[in-house]
């Protein structure tokens, strides 16, 4: 039976024949490139799967192949000829493909530094360059280089090679859409190599192997740094803030001015002309007065120090950004930088500022971004899955006049990446109702202005989708400088698929009305700066100087947006809500007067959920990607309450296994809900689990009811309905290991950044009787085993966290409190030296009147394999194993009169561990290993044996647990 690939063997084969038989004609001069596209291009890749002609995807919203228009003769090429996707996902590109006509040479530098800009600023692997004679296929992974681009050739072919089935399936299993749906781009750029050695030290990829957006970030961070001297040179009253405003302002406008080149919109030329009528920074002035009588918006608007006509810059330094920015010189592609990677790279541009003192400028991150450890930008799968499952939910089936009252936020926008994710689901919801109109309708959403008709199919107009941004679309942030970067990257996706005519046609069209006469709308009123979460009732009464006042920028929704608020509220609110800021005295209070969350210790991320939640009209969906300690942790029993109590959680999306952030130390999960209660039956809520490879997998679905019921609200997404049965069952019992221990942390000596305090409380020696063992690292206790503390600490109510010394000098079951990055949970071993550990290690001891070999016996049961099963199932792989969960561990219904057995596999344990560590030959360590794992055995055997489990509850377990 005939292959898919055979039948695109064949059809190749036949373009093959057709060239070679009138070669003469094609290689000829007059042969163009558009007539080399129709002929034999497009034909090429239909055979490889792909719809280049859009016979059967015929919405313009909903192609995987993007066509663009040959470029006329005199003309620049500001596009790929060819950009090829895959559906659902229609907003990121594969691969490029960039024609030539058959009569030039390909394989020169000006032409694969073309198509390597194009790969690499829309992070792209692979781009072919090809005019069906030759197929070049390029490495686009390396910053372009013209002087180094002809060494970034992976692979090229001949046409008369096309007839070669081992060539010619080499192509296919790459380019296919076969094969690309199958991820052959992503398994081939993982086997490429990474250059290094000798051909990197003869300066052969001198870009290196950098992304677009750590290379631009890293450009944008020296330019800030450059600007912000000269600004101060300039004038030097100019203090840290000012200088940030004017730094940002400065680029923005020139990485604006350079995506209207790289788009087209404006036809000249801006950056590279700047000096040539009068000082450069004269002319970029010049320009932005200019173009803000065309554009509008916070980018260009008028500003009192910038614009000043006495305001200068140093030429030298201005001139130099300038030119490394302009479209002569540059590597960067503004045309093929996907919006929301500028989006991720001004998330991190804004998390540092301007700071002066009396003679220097330097730039540092901010406080609260240094405690986080960083800046966490949300990968857009995740963006926008979350808001297909809450704005896609909600304008399913709506017309686009239903959908123009309905609003929606982000009200902790950073630099806008779920607002731009809400806006292109929008526009694309707008084009498939117009397309998907009967012809009269059609003629007359044209005639509405609505859209636009070119080539028989409808494109959602500029004017309407102004129209979608003003409705539809609000953000708030504490940060004016991410509100100018929201509404920047809000303009900039408002004009990505506009052209010079039709920006034009537009400005022609509306030149008379008032409010449309600028090509960008006003969005002061849409994306607001203020803090969503303190209002402005925390200045009755109390008197902030100007600076705290401004730091704390109090903000009332219904003085922000009145319209919203008098309808009830938002229609959704999406987001990624930052977490682990530090509040003053006075925030914290206010915080404790009007949020239901007032039991730990403040945190940021679960007040915005409360707050957002109180912003949602009933009905209203909140889609958030949050940490998931929310879901179990002691101090969250509040807020789950209060969510469990006042919505109905539609999905939860369990993201651990994707480390969606990896360099954060939190795990985090999706959570989709509504406000207000279904009455009607149990409502079940839809778990779903997050893949490395950027899926998202149904899990099982759960009664909400289940955790409304829970004596702590915990929100448990670990365990299937089977595996809930099991936990049921297990937890109908009538002790706890609460009943019999107690727990505390280890001790905290000093404060982080009071590290060089250290040496006056730890040494390696004591100093006095007052001087105690010291476990210092969790690495000293493993599964029954403890090492010899390496460490003394001097002890006393003088350490920061000293923690009641009974706990350190019984004897105690130390387990982790932080999780290695392992599937085991629990571990834990008994010490009976007297040693104090540090806060890594969690202390248990046993309660009053509780017999001693009841440790031995505990032990065994917190290290087995139903335990940690239990423990995953009921709270998931947390990163703190923390003492009130552990304390929930259900004990067997026999527990007081079972023990022994327990106990007595635990000493043979903990003798074969110490004599494993110790044993000096392959042969002896072999041997205690497997006597290890035949005692963990037997342990595991005798517990599933006291709790009573089948075979199957076995099977259960045995195919989760896991031992170290």
């Amino acid at each position: 039976m005939e292959t898919t690939l055979d039948a695109a063997f064949k059809r190749v084969q036949e373009l093959v024949r057709t060239f070679e038989a009138n070669k003469h004609a094609y290689l000829g001069p007059d042969y163009p490139e558009a007539q080399a596209r129709k002929d034999f291009i497009d034909k090429f890749f239909i055979a490889l799967g792909w719809d280049v002609n859009h016979d059967v995807q015929t919405n313009p919203y909903e192609q995987e192949v993007k066509v663009e228009p040959p470029v006329p003769v005199g003309s620049t090429q500001r596009r790929a000829d060819y950009a090829f996707r895959l559906a659902p996902d229609f907003s990121n590109v594969r691969f490029f493909v960039e024609a030539k006509k058959p009569s030039i040479e390909i394989a020169t530098k000006e032409n694969y530094f073309q198509v390597i800009r194009y790969g690499w600023n829309s992070q792209t692997p692979f781009a072919v360059l090809t005019d069906f004679q030759q197929f070049h296929i390029l490495d686009c992974r390396y910053k372009p280089d013209p002087d180094t681009a002809l060494n970034c050739a992976v692979a090229t072919y001949h046409y008369t090679e096309y007839s070669k089935r081992e060539k010619f399936d080499w192509i296919y299993w790459l380019f296919s859409r076969e094969a690309v749906a199958t991820g052959s781009l992503e398994k081939r750029t993982a086997e490429l190599p990474k250059r290094r050695g000798k051909a990197v030290q003869r300066g052969l990829f001198p870009g290196g192997y950098k992304p677009v957006d750590e290379s631009f970030l890293e450009e944008l961070d020296e330019f800030r740094a450059e600007l912000a001297r000269a600004f101060k040179a300039t004038d030097p009253d100019l203090d840290g803030g000012t200088l940030t405003e004017l730094t940002q302002r400065t680029l923005d406008r020139l990485v604006f001015l350079r995506f209207l080149e790289d788009k087209g919109i404006e036809i000249q030329r801006f950056v590279d002309k700047f000096g040539d009528r009068g000082t450069v920074w004269e002319d970029f002035i010049v320009a932005c007065r200019r173009l803000d009588g065309i554009y509008n918006g916070i980018v260009f608007k008028e500003h009192s120090i910038l614009d000043a006509r006495t305001f200068r810059l140093d030429d030298a330094i201005f001139g130099r950004i300038c030119e490394h920015l302009s479209a002569v010189n540059t590597p960067y592609d503004f045309n093929s930088i996907p919006i929301h990677i500028l989006g991720s790279i001004y998330e991190r541009f804004l998390s540092k500022v301007i700071v002066t003192t009396a003679k220097r400028v330097h730039v540092e991150e901010k406080a609260e971004v240094r405690k986080a450890g960083g800046v966490y930008y949300t990968p857009e799968y995740v963006s926008r899955y979350i808001v297909e499952n809450t704005v896609g939910k909600l304008i399913a089936g709506k017309t686009p006049s239903d959908i123009a009252t309905m609003r929606f936020a982000d009200i902790a926008c950073g630099s806008g990446s779920f607002l731009l994710c809400i806006y292109d689901l929008l526009v694309r919801h707008h084009g498939n109702y117009y397309n998907a109109l009967p012809e009269p309708d059609k003629a007359s959403a044209v005639k509405r202005g609505d859209c636009i008709n070119h080539d028989a199919k409808l494109y959602v107009s500029l004017r309407k989708k102004r129209e979608i941004l003003l409705n539809n679309i609000f953000g708030v942030d504490i940060d004016a400088q991410a509100v100018e970067v929201t509404q920047f990257s809000l303009f900039l996706r408002l004009l990505q698929d506009e052209t010079t005519v039709s920006a034009h046609q537009y400005l022609l069209d509306f030149q008379q009305v008032a409010q449309m006469k600028k090509l960008l709308p006003d969005l002061s009123k849409n994306i607001i700066c203020g803090n969503s979460l303190i209002g402005t009732d925390i200045l009755d009464d109390q008197l902030f100087p100007s600076d705290i006042e401004s730091k704390i920028n109090p903000m009332n929704f219904e003085y922000a947006f009145p319209e919203v608020m008098k309808r009830g509220g938002f229609d959704a609110i999406v987001g990624n809500p930052p977490y682990g800021a530090d509040f003053t005295s006075s925030e914290q209070d206010y915080f404790r007067n009007h949020y239901t969350y007032r039991k730990g210790k403040p945190e940021t991320y679960i007040y915005f959920l409360e707050r957002a939640l109180a912003k949602l009209k009933n009905g209203g969906k909140l889609g958030y990607i949050t940490p998931n300690a929310w879901f179990t942790n002691y101090y969250g029993v509040q807020i789950r309450q209060h969510v469990l109590t006042n919505s109905t959680i539609d999905l939860i999306v369990d993201l651990e296994p994707t480390k969606v952030f990896a360099a954060a130390v939190v795990d985090t999960a999706i959570t989709i809900l509504t406000r207000g209660r279904k009455t009607k039956g149990y409502h079940k809520t839809h778990v779903l689990k997050g893949t490395k490879d950027h899926k998202i997998l149904p899990y099982c679905e759960l009664h909400q009811s289940r955790w409304e019921t829970d004596p702590e609200f915990v929100i448990n997404v670990q365990a299937n309905p089977t595996e809930l049965a099991l936990l049921t069952r297990m937890e109908d019992s009538p002790n706890t290991l609460g009943d019999f221990v107690e727990y505390s942390q280890g001790v905290i000596p000093y404060k982080t950044k009071d590290a060089g305090k250290a040496n006056r409380y730890i040494a390696e020696r004591p100093r006095s009787s007052k001087w105690l063992p010291l476990f210092e690292s969790a690495s000293q206790v493993e599964r029954y085993l403890t090492y010899k503390p390496r460490a003394f600490i001097h002890y006393g109510p003088w350490l920061w966290c000293a923690r009641e010394q009974r706990f350190f000098s019984k004897p105690k079951l130390l387990f982790h409190r932080l999780r290695k990055k392992l599937p085991v949970q629990l571990i834990g071993a008994i010490d009976e030296s007297g040693a104090v550990n540090r806060h890594s290690l969690s202390n248990l001891i046993l309660r009053p009147n509780v017999p001693s070999e009841t440790l031995g016996a505990l032990v065994g049961l917190f290290n087995s394999k139903l335990a940690n099963w239990w423990f995953v199932k009921r709270y998931g792989l947390l990163m703190e194993v923390g003492g009130f969960k552990v304390a929930k561990l259900p004990l067997p219904k026999e527990w007081l009169t079972c023990q022994q057995p327990l106990v007595r596999l635990v000493k043979q344990m903990m003798t074969t561990k110490q004599q494993l560590a110790t044993a000096k030959t392959d042969k002896d360590k072999t041997y205690y290993e497997n006597k290890c794992a035949s005692i963990d055995r037997q342990i595991d055997l005798i517990v599933y044996n006291l709790y009573g489990l089948t075979e199957d509850e076995i099977k259960l377990v045995e195919g989760t647990g896991g031992q170290t």
